[in-house]
């Protein structure tokens, strides 16, 4: 079994691998960087540390509403660590090898940031790769 990292971002539930996960907060205040992508919110100061942040939201395509990215998931990928600013969190997941399905079974879906889809009782979660999130 596996554990992951769950979270909403709109209606829909995504994981992301624990290991890459670093911590979990309520969003903090943030610097706007000039002339930056649309889905680089900015950079937060985290105990001295300086790390961008991308909103998940403006990054999918989906409208901002009321209770949009009030949380943020730091991440750590080879010595880099950035935010992802995100709606909600679910907490940590358990994912059975059996119920992990490849997102090729779903036809023509944009694949870019998707390592798998879980398939858990009533629910759909979608594995993102944060190190794709952040490269394009």
């Amino acid at each position: 079994m596996k554990k992951y990292v769950g979270f909403y971002v709109g209606g829909e539930k995504y994981i992301i691998p624990i290991e890459k996960s670093r911590e979990v907060l309520r969003m903090l205040p943030y610097l706007e960087i000039p002339h930056s992508q649309d889905f680089v919110e900015g950079v937060v100061n985290l105990r001295g540390e300086i790390i961008p942040v991308i909103n998940m939201r403006k990054k999918f395509g989906i409208d901002e509403s009321d209770d949009s990215g009030k949380y943020l998931i730091i991440v750590e990928i080879e010595n880099k660590k950035f935010g992802l600013r995100i709606d909600r969190i679910i907490g940590v997941v358990d994912v059975e090898e059996k119920n992990i399905l490849s997102p090729d079974q779903f036809g023509e879906i944009k694949k870019d940031y998707i390592q798998y889809v879980v398939k858990q009782e009533k629910d759909i979660l979608i594995c993102l790769l944060p190190e794709k999130i952040w490269e394009s």
